[in-house]
């Protein structure tokens, strides 16, 4: 629900419309209080106006984006606090956006690599600013007809930006913010991030122009994740048979899992994409040929960007296994501990090797792909990501849930990471306990529709409908067990609606625990 109507004031602003409405605020065109223009306003959601983070991430955008002055990235005209609320003031921009024109169907191969070409210019000139922009998209592309036959093409949201010298929580907690569909690898499972990663969301965009679908088409967000971190790079031409093949040798480097394979600059890769359309070239597989990106580290503020630790090798735990709450109301929450089945650690063993093989098999201890040899290799020592098949859940509560296993989340929330047994319904998931010694669990299941029938097959009880810290609608259902009251936690909207959290927390009521933990937790 849009908070401001036609002809009302803000901030010296008259607004005349709604323009669009986003996870964080909403847009209006408005007319400028001594200027005869209009401008797009961005104002942030009032259910977030108290979150000291949405606030702190909304006035980043706009100190991030009004440093940056290009003809390809909507510019940001002033900033301010209005009784509360904080706003922003944009260059207003008539016309449409990609996404917009996706609707349609696939763009032409030229308009397409017009606007590929535009936005790459635009993303080039931020990362030589030290800037990430984090959320390339074809909604954040924007389209204006200018000279009849001529249009321009304008980058904008700078809202999830990060300047690389910057080492704040969002990015040490592994915050995901990109779009799925466009995100890259490093993104979704705690790598330092960097222009590449923007590379290739911009070479996502560039696929969904030319084919009409993004390269990875799966319709849940654990699915998504997967796709982008294990699945081969799909072929272009098996989508749009009339391009060159040389195309899928473009989107092989571009949409490489390693950011070393990539191309050196967002227009070197868009650079290829037209020799390969106009002459059938296909770019060169060798990454020591390529040019670099102008980004030293040290943009902006002076010091270097953060580097992440590699990552660690398995956990020592065993594995533990969890058999859903069986009788509802009767069960105990003690179960959380008691009812875990421990499968082998030689068997958890074969489990993380798998996945993490997948990830890992053709990085080096460098984190370059090692190309193959015919000479007999010295012993390396092989690093695995023991929380690998868990990602997906870390990339939806990235506030809440530990980067790793060596680290911690919310309220120093301390995690070891539980796989399915074979009668349980839930695909795997999170065993917390933090520093107030309430207990957590966070599980994964197949589709929400699964956890629907778990949640059917518990015994009827009390609910309360509320709405989570960052504005998400949540069912909560109390439930009394043999060590006390418990909340089973059920979100109605996807991508989140595929897993339950369970809430245990020793001698508190189920009031207190939604007073004192749900209602604050970043969920």
């Amino acid at each position: 629900m849009h908070e401001l109507r036609a002809g009302d004031m803000f901030a010296g602003y008259r607004i005349e419309r709604v323009l669009g409405s986003g996870g964080m605020g909403s847009v209006y065109a408005a007319g400028h209080p001594r200027l005869p223009r209009l401008v797009a306003l961005k104002l942030l959601h009032s259910s977030f106006a108290a979150d000291p983070m949405f606030r702190g991430r909304f006035e980043r955008e706009a100190e991030l984006a009004g440093r940056l002055d290009h003809p390809n990235i909507v510019a940001v005209h002033d900033r301010g606090n209005d009784g509360g609320r904080l706003w922003i003031a944009m260059q207003y921009v008539a016309g449409s956006d990609a996404e917009t024109a996706l609707r349609a169907g696939p763009v032409a191969p030229e308009h397409a690599l017009h606007i590929a070409r535009s936005t790459a210019a635009a993303l080039d000139y931020a990362h030589a600013a030290g800037l990430l922009h984090r959320d390339v998209k074809p909604a954040n592309i924007l389209l204006r007809e200018g000279i009849p036959g001529t249009q321009q093409v304008l980058l904008t949201d700078f809202g999830i930006a990060k300047a690389v010298d910057e080492a704040t929580a969002l990015t040490q907690t592994g915050a995901v913010v990109a779009t799925l569909r466009y995100a890259a690898p490093e993104h979704l499972d705690g790598r330092q991030a960097g222009p590449r990663a923007d590379q290739y969301s911009l070479a996502c965009t560039l696929f969904h122009l030319l084919t009409g679908q993004p390269p990875y088409t799966a319709t849940t967000a654990g699915a998504l994740i997967g796709a982008h971190l294990m699945q081969p790079v799909p072929r272009v031409t098996e989508r749009a048979p009339g391009l060159p093949p040389a195309m899928d040798s473009v989107f092989a480097r571009a949409l490489a899992k390693d950011p070393g394979q990539r191309f050196g600059t967002c227009t070197e890769m868009v650079d290829a994409a037209q020799a390969a359309l106009s002459r059938g070239v296909a770019p060169s597989t060798d990454p020591s040929a390529q040019k670099h990106p102008h980004f030293s580290g040290a943009p902006l503020g002076g010091s270097s960007a953060p580097h992440l630790p590699a990552p660690t090798t398995p956990s020592p735990f065993v594995d533990a296994q969890h058999s859903p709450l069986p009788t509802g109301s009767s069960a105990s929450p003690g179960t959380f501990r008691r009812a875990l089945v421990g499968w082998s650690a030689a068997a958890f063993a074969v489990i993380a090797a798998v996945v993490a093989g997948i990830l890992w098999s053709s990085r080096d201890t460098t984190g370059t792909t090692t190309p193959p040899s015919t000479t007999t290799a010295a012993p390396t020592t092989t690093t695995t990501d023991s929380w690998a098949a868990g990602r997906p859940i870390i990339a939806l509560f990235p506030d809440l849930l530990p980067a790793g296993p060596d680290s911690t989340g919310y309220r120093d929330l301390r995690c070891s990471f539980a796989t399915k047994n074979p009668d349980a319904l839930w695909d795997n998931g999170f065993n917390c306990t933090d520093r107030e010694k309430l207990e957590v669990q966070v599980l994964a299941y197949p589709d929400a529709a699964t956890a629907d029938r778990y949640v059917a097959s518990l015994p009827s009880g009390a609910n309360e409908q509320v709405r989570s810290r960052y504005g998400r609608p949540v069912t909560v259902r109390k439930f009394n067990g043999s060590d006390g009251p418990w909340l089973l936690v059920q979100f109605e909207a996807a991508p989140h609606s595929s897993v339950l959290l369970q809430v245990y927390w020793p001698g508190h009521t189920h009031q207190e625990m939604i007073e004192q933990w749900l209602a604050t937790a970043p969920l």
